[in-house]
């Protein structure tokens, strides 16, 4: 038994904005995407540098807890 295809009209679900309409390039009517952003020209060094800086900091603030609460409470 065979039942006939519902045919639907298509119909626009959600529209850009209205700005979207001044946009240039990148990214379509939504905006830029995480693929569409320009490249830096610069590297990244600076950044994982801080941040590795940060990480040992707070490692080294850990560290000194547990030494200081193991002599203090044992």
């Amino acid at each position: 038994m065979k039942f006939p295809k519902e045919k639907r009209e298509s119909q626009t679900v959600v529209t850009p904005p209205p700005e979207a309409l001044q946009r240039v390039d990148g990214g379509g009517p939504w905006g830029p995407t995480q693929f569409d952003l320009p490249d830096r020209s610069g590297s990244n060094s600076q950044t994982i540098l801080i941040v590795a800086l940060v990480g040992v900091v707070v490692l080294l603030i850990l560290a000194g807890l547990w030494v200081f609460a193991y002599f203090r409470f044992s």
